[in-house]
């Protein structure tokens, strides 16, 4: 097993970009369209592979087209893929992205059909040093936790679900967007006024380090009982596709490298609003060197 190991979903998305989010019952002309592998843990594996990380990802794949396009896309930055599941009958998840050119949202239609795993065995030399998930596949995560019980664990908790409160429990880092702290919490905004008593009800699910990303509102977390606040980078933004899974992913790179929390958000920060200056997903991970630039300009 490679340093890093992800865990979780995989999609082909395909993303129509168009000047204002449509109508029903009307025709639309897209201004452009993006075909490209994605899913959160999947868009994570491969920005560690890209920046030069020993990763491994685990997911399950249907052996059709979009599962070849996705393997594909894993091995040419260098992610370990003998552990992913390739089966006739699985059938790969494709997503319709919806990117709005008015305020830079995406709207996101999935397809998948919840496998059956009949069983798990991992192939591996050694243990990993970070387990990253996203709360997807989660058997293969509760396993991938008991086979190696002594690494770093990080969890990227997008929406509210079962996969998601369960590894919220178990991991070192739950770093959760504000719809999942909105729905764990039961309540309808996270501001300057409850951002305490959030983080403080999200400590009764996990004791360890807690991030909620709030956008271009930035970051909070809570340290002795207080709030600290990181900011977000400036960024005119296009289309906020896959923001979420390239700020986890460079969370993910800056504790591989040592990374202070303060240096990691930021890391993290700057790399996800570049990321939405761009139409589409995995292909709007940018080049290190431009995120080490943004975060210089600050």
């Amino acid at each position: 097993m490679k340093k890093i190991l992800c865990v979780g979903h995989s999609a082909y998305d395909i993303t129509y970009l168009l000047p204002n989010f449509p109508v029903e019952n009307r025709k639309y002309k897209a201004q452009e369209r993006i075909m490209v592998s994605g899913g959160p843990a999947g868009n994570a594996s491969y920005l560690l592979g890209k920046y030069g990380e020993e990763v491994s990802y685990i997911t399950t794949l249907g052996n059709d087209v979009y599962g070849n396009e996705i393997l594909n896309d894993l091995k040419s930055v260098g992610v370990d893929t003998k552990n992913i599941l390739i089966k006739d009958e699985y059938v790969t998840p494709c997503s319709l992205i919806i990117a709005n050119g008015s305020n830079g949202s995406r709207t996101i239609i999935n397809y998948r059909e919840e496998e059956k795993i009949d069983k798990i065995e991992f192939k591996y030399e050694n243990e990993p040093k970070i387990l990253h998930f996203d709360g997807h596949e989660l058997d293969l995560a509760l396993e991938a936790i008991r086979l190696f019980p002594n690494t770093i664990k990080v969890l990227d908790a997008g929406t509210f679900k079962k996969g998601t409160v369960v590894l919220g429990a178990l991991v070192d880092y739950l770093v959760c967007s504000e719809d999942f702290a909105k729905d764990y919490c039961g309540i309808n905004k996270i501001d300057e006024d409850n951002f305490l008593e959030v983080l403080l009800k999200l400590k009764e699910l996990n004791k360890n380090t807690i991030i909620v990303t709030l956008g271009e509102r930035g970051a909070i977390m809570e340290e002795n009982g207080k709030v600290r606040k990181f900011k977000a980078f400036k960024t005119k933004a296009i289309d906020t596709t896959g923001a979420g899974d390239i700020f986890h992913g460079a969370f993910v790179y800056g504790l591989s490298n040592g990374f202070s929390i303060e240096k990691n958000i930021e890391f993290a920060s700057a790399c996800a609003s570049l990321s939405v200056e761009k139409l589409g997903g995995r292909n709007s991970i940018p080049e290190i060197e431009e995120v080490l630039e943004r975060i210089k300009r600050g």
